[in-house]
């Protein structure tokens, strides 16, 4: 029973005239089923191990496949395959290649145009005939005993509005030979072609199709390929194969032909085999033997393949007429990951559309096997670049040079261009564009000032008309610093944290007592054993650095905490009971702290996860009279922001209220009593009620916490029951006392809650 399958080829059209669609198949994946899908008797065919269609019948008969096509939609195209015929043809054993047929079942079809392959005889000819109305008609006649044998032969039978010809070659790399030409007298309708075959028992295993194509005439088409990954150096093997391969994309809108086209590097060179390569597919290049464990179907070996040096080189790929279709210089550090460059990791392209230099267009692969060989990049990028470039940073290099780094690769015309401006007068400069990876952290415009950039001043630059690869512009203005190294009494240890929570970690807060832009790269802290390098580069003027081997526990325990005022720090080991840390620049002590466990306020009973804050930036680092335990009411630490506990020129305590009144109702407006208040000592209790004119209690605010020297308390209007206070004049009365008798501070304000009218 035969199986008949149909597949309809759809084609677009690029311009008025119709555009054939291409239809190939060289039976690389093994199977009838992908890619081009065949119909017909296909039990009785198979996909032999050299990859190729193989009659495989039980027994003599006919046996037809059949695919469909467009040809009918274009006056030029083109028709190859590859067959083989191992036995001599006779009138009982001969072959037949339908290029158009009405009906699937070719050997029935009514209207044909076929070549014929045998018959009687010793003078066997290959012989295209034309069939209408069921009648065949004899059109021409190919050199006599050409078939006569067994043979194996390339075929192209080419159409040009109603001329045709038929070459031959016995190999890829051979001439082709001219068989047969004229003028067709019509050319039949119908959607079907294949391959039929008319065979005794004896060789019923004889007859054998490949490289299969009908569409354009191919010596027309440009090939789009591109080389788009790279495995130079395959160990250590992260999951891939131990072998080195090339990848190559069809980014056309026709199959491509591989073979004949030539792979080359510094030393040496290669030609590609037999394969179609779709549009929008991707094939792995290795070398003879090295396919096993890549995907078969994608995969094609390659002798004599290149061997790809490690830290780079230039490869090219050109086709059968030495025209060059892409080339690739890539170099080691492409990868653009320290990691991976050293092997088991393949390079990657980005983007097919990038205009731009190869090396920002490459990187190490992402995948974890350590490359995606047949597959879609995992750092493919599809869509053409629409944002425009901006400055991401501003580096001083030097007393005289500043570093502008992009986020993307630029246009270097744009660079040498644009307008520059600065609100200082800096002098003459001069433009240095570099390579988005040539010097480290990727600047791309170095300029060089005639004069020294003045210290811990910000400098404002205005750049007009930016350009990056793709011609998007863009104006900005970015501000420059040039930092300066902190002297003794500059940088300041102004909180620590040595007894963290059991599943929390030590951290120090650095404070900026100056009016200077400090570089902190030279710095380092330490315990008087070990001492670690800081992270982070600088720090502004009165500006606070909490440093943390864990900074997701600061925001954890201290919400309140800016995570742009925290960094990742290794820190050396701080006692709980006491210990010492010292802040270095370049080996020169800036601050040193010998806390004590003792320090802290004696009204803590645990001061597991309580930090000691300095009280006075201006009172010298040593004295414990300067170090407090952080109130109760910031979390019992403040990394990042301004202490708890502060000890100022005024002393005297202050206590007001934002406005007099307030309405509780969600409006949006005064919806908050907000009460200020600043203490004249650290390490005061605070007790604070809300009273009735008559003396009732209402709210109790605060009972006995530990406070900071400043704050806000807010009270919402709810009360001691949970319901919202009434209308009318109430009393707040706020206390806070010290460990030290002498020290007190009491004060009471009156207020109204009203609603708006």
């Amino acid at each position: 029973m035969r199986l008949f399958l149909l597949l309809f080829f759809l084609s677009s059209a690029c311009t008025p005239r119709p555009v054939l669609a291409q239809v190939f198949d060289d039976f690389h994946d093994q199977s009838l089923f992908q890619g081009l899908l065949w119909g017909g008797d296909i039990g009785a065919f198979t996909t032999n191990s050299n990859r190729q269609l193989q009659l495989s019948a039980a027994s003599a008969g006919a046996a037809n496949l059949f695919f469909a096509h467009q040809l009918n939609n274009s006056s030029n195209w083109e028709c190859q395959f590859w067959l083989r015929l191992n036995f001599s043809p006779s009138s009982l054993n001969f072959g037949r290649f339908y290029l158009v047929a009405n009906q699937s079942d070719l050997l029935l079809a009514d209207q044909a145009l076929y070549l014929e392959f045998g018959e009687a005889g010793s003078q066997d000819a290959p012989k295209l005939f034309c069939r209408q109305n069921g009648i065949d008609s004899l059109v021409g006649v190919g050199p006599a005993g050409s078939v006569a044998a067994a043979f194996q032969l390339f075929f192209s039978f080419k159409y040009n509005n109603g001329a045709f010809t038929l070459e031959t070659k016995t190999s890829t790399a051979a001439a082709s030979n001219l068989w047969l030409s004229g003028q067709l007298p019509w050319l039949p309708a119908g959607p079907y072609a294949g391959l039929s075959c008319i065979f005794t028992s004896a060789n019923s295993q004889g007859f054998y199709l490949d490289d299969l194509y009908v569409g354009p005439p191919l010596e027309q088409q440009v090939p789009n390929l591109f080389i788009t990954e790279l495995m130079a150096d395959p160990e250590p093997q992260q999951g891939l194969p131990n072998a080195e391969f090339i990848e190559i994309y069809n980014a056309g809108t026709n199959a491509q032909q591989l073979n004949g086209m030539v792979l080359s590097d510094a030393t040496g060179s290669c030609t590609l085999p037999s394969y179609w390569l779709q549009p929008g597919s991707y094939a792995t290049l290795v070398g003879t033997g090295q396919s096993s464990g890549f995907n078969p179907s994608k995969t094609i070996e390659v002798s004599a393949f290149t061997s790809l040096n490690n830290t780079g080189e230039t490869i090219q790929l050109k086709n059968a007429q030495g025209l060059l279709l892409d080339h690739v210089a890539y170099q080691l550090n492409w990868y653009q990951d320290s990691a991976k460059m050293n092997g088991g990791f393949s390079l990657e392209r980005c983007s097919l559309l990038d205009p731009c230099s190869a090396a920002d267009n490459w990187r190490a692969t992402q995948a974890q096997l350590g490359g995606t060989p047949g597959l879609q990049n995992s750092v493919f990028e599809a869509a053409p670049d629409t944002l425009a470039p901006f400055v991401s940073f501003a580096e001083v290099r030097d007393s005289n040079q500043v570093a502008f780094v992009f986020t993307e690769p630029m246009d270097s015309a744009s660079l040498a261009l644009c307008a520059i401006s600065f609100d200082h007068n800096l002098g003459a400069f001069t433009r240095i564009a570099l390579h988005y990876l040539q010097i480290q952290n990727g600047a791309q415009l170095l300029l060089i000032f005639e004069n020294p950039i003045p210290k811990s001043e910000p400098i404002e630059v205005s750049f007009v008309a930016l350009k990056d690869c793709w011609a998007n512009a863009r104006n900005q203005q970015i501000t420059f610093i040039r930092y300066e190294a902190p002297q003794p009494g500059d940088l300041l240890l102004n909180e620590i944290l040595f007894d963290p929570p059991s599943n929390g970690s030590d951290f120090i807060e650095l404070y900026n007592a100056s009016q200077k832009y400090l570089d902190l790269k030279q710095c380092s802290i330490g315990n008087g054993l070990a001492t670690y390098d800081l992270t982070k580069p600088f720090i502004s003027p009165h500006d606070y650095l909490a440093l943390c081997p864990d900074t997701s526990f600061l925001s954890l325990y201290y919400p309140n905490t800016p995570s742009e005022k925290t960094a990742f720090q290794t820190l050396p080991y701080f006692y709980n009971d006491s210990g010492t840390c010292i802040l270095y620049n370049n080996g020169i002590i800036l601050d040193k702290l010998n806390y004590k466990v003792t320090w802290h306020s004696p009204l803590i009973i645990d001061t597991e996860g309580v930090s000691l804050e300095r009280l006075d930036a201006t009172a010298p680092t040593q004295n414990p009279n300067n170090w407090f335990s952080a109130a109760q009411n910031v979390g019992f630490a403040s990394p990042g922001r301004s202490n708890s506990q502060q000890i100022g020129a005024k002393q005297i305590g202050s206590l007001y209220l934002t406005q007099p009144e307030f309405s509780p109702d969600q409006d949006g407006y005064h919806d908050f009593l907000e009460i200020q208040y600043e203490l004249p000592a650290p390490n005061m209790l605070v007790q604070a009620e809300i009273y009735t004119l008559g003396g009732n209690l209402v709210k109790n605010l605060v009972i006995n916490e530990l406070f900071g020297t400043k704050g806000v308390l807010i009270w919402d209007g709810s009360t001691e029951y949970g319901t919202i206070a009434t209308n009318g004049i109430y009393i707040l009365e706020f206390k806070a006392f010290s460990t030290d008798p002498s020290v007190f501070f009491n004060r009471r304000l009156s207020f109204a809650r009203c609603i708006k009218r």
